[in-house]
């Protein structure tokens, strides 16, 4: 039966660990899921953590591992002795089992492999050597492959001895005496199936697949676009190697998405709001220094025109709104396009085309926001030239932000850099000096005309 964790079960573990009520929280924990047991972790401090986890048995505790953070992951395997490690990791599928052991220290690392079953061994070491974000890094070698010949019968009977070792069968995969992968066999058409029929007569004969170098992004669109349940895995010679289910799939699209999230707002995406403030500090504080610069960079734009704002003091009063809504605008630009990306629906060849689009959806907002701007400029006591100034200076902006909220994405993308880290600095940036600029150099020019 499902327990929906809440706060006062959490101060019940608290309270349960404080008095060493150790039978009651192994009956308690009995009856939960790991990734329940995983979110009353998220609410112990590390000691509290380390006591509970001593606590779990070898499956629970893979299980749990997985489920919580980077930081308390790592807490929590400096806290286990080598042999209860072991036991530990050896309960994990290869995939799972080759990202922890990655994390840890390479004489550590070694015990565990040697301490682990040998064919399990084997196949993590093998996934090893591939980059964490790809195809090869997200498989796992536990899968069930079935020759083409082989019957319906056959292949059922193979489930069954793989099933105890597995789990998450809902293909088997069809190879030739080599090992090559020629088709894929959904098990609800295998048990439909006449038991006598050939596996060849039945499988998709032009399966999805992918080799181990592709990048994980790509991975999760093929999932969502096909709606896959599993993903054959081959290398080079189209032997296959592994798969990726969709549960690792989930987990790469909430990865991808928490991540471009946090860059946005120029923040690690290894920080919890339950980090101690020394931990939070290290990893905010880079990002605000930076934005510290940019700002002052605007700032001088604005010191250059010093004289201009002295000789009509409105202009300060209008000046950040302008800034403000073409920051809003290039937001706004930059998340349709980072999201388009992410997505793959976007490809640089059609840079020029989204460039245009956003020049000119600027222009038309900038028509539109302002003439708002200028009409309430007026009611705050601003002359009709005042008006006329912002209405063209949040054009001219809108304009900018459009442009650097489209064009700063595609050539970090074409840098083969994370789009996602141009919303915070870049683009604000650009927006602020443009928008400063813009209005203030008008004005400036109006002043000297003797419009102002």
């Amino acid at each position: 039966m499902h327990t929906e964790i809440k706060k006062t079960h959490i101060d019940e573990f608290k309270d349960l660990l404080g008095a060493r009520e150790t039978e009651s929280i192994k009956k308690l924990v009995k009856d939960l899921h790991a990734s329940d047991v995983g979110r009353i972790f998220q609410g112990l401090d590390d000691k509290e953590a380390m006591e509970f986890f001593k606590l779990l048995t070898s499956v629970m505790a893979s299980e749990v591992l997985l489920d919580v953070d980077e930081r308390q992951r790592q807490k929590l395997l400096d806290s286990l002795q080598p042999e209860r490690l072991i036991e530990v990791v050896d309960e994990m599928e290869s995939d799972d089992a080759a990202d922890i052991i990655s994390e840890l220290p390479a004489e550590e690392a070694r015990h565990v492999l040697d301490g682990i079953d040998v064919k399990d061994s084997i196949d993590v070491q093998r996934l090893l050597v591939y980059p964490e974000d790809t195809a090869g890094g997200k498989m796992q070698t536990e899968l069930v492959a079935v020759p083409g010949h082989a019957t319906a019968e056959q292949g059922i009977e193979e489930i069954r001895k793989k099933s105890a070792g597995m789990e998450n069968i809902t293909n088997i995969f069809v190879v030739d005496t080599r090992g090559r992968l020629i088709g894929v066999l959904p098990i609800a058409r295998l048990i439909l199936s006449s038991p006598t029929v050939r596996i060849s007569d039945i499988m998709d004969s032009d399966p999805i697949k992918v080799t181990t170098d592709v990048d994980q992004e790509e991975v999760a669109r093929l999932f969502e676009r096909y709606d896959l349940l599993s993903l054959p895995v081959v290398d080079d010679r189209d032997v296959l190697v592994g798969r990726i289910t969709v549960d690792d799939v989930v987990d790469v699209i909430e990865e991808e998405i928490y991540e471009d999230f946090y860059h946005m707002a120029g923040i690690n995406k290894e920080e919890r709001i339950t980090d101690p403030p020394a931990r939070s500090l290290k990893m905010r504080a880079p990002w605000l220094i930076i934005n510290l610069g940019t700002a002052f960079l605007a700032a001088s734009v604005v010191k250059i025109f010093s004289g201009t704002i002295e000789q009509l003091v409105m202009l300060a009063v209008l000046m950040p709104i302008v800034a403000g809504m073409g920051g809003n605008a290039g937001t706004q630009t930059i998340t349709v396009l980072v999201r388009s990306l992410a997505l793959g629906e976007l490809e640089m060849k059609d840079a020029r085309r989204i460039l245009l689009k956003e020049v000119t959806v600027g222009f038309l907002n900038g028509l539109i926001i302002g003439v708002g701007a200028a009409v309430i400029a007026y009611l705050l006591g601003a002359g009709p030239v005042v008006g006329l100034l912002i209405f063209l200076a949040m054009i001219a902006n809108l304009v900018i932000a459009g442009f650097s909220g489209a064009f700063i994405p595609l050539l970090l993308k074409w840098l083969k850099v994370d789009p996602a880290i141009s919303a915070g600095i870049f683009v604000t940036t650009c927006t602020d000096i443009g928008g400063f600029l813009c209005f203030l150099g008008l004005a400036t020019i109006f002043i000297r005309m003797g419009f102002l």
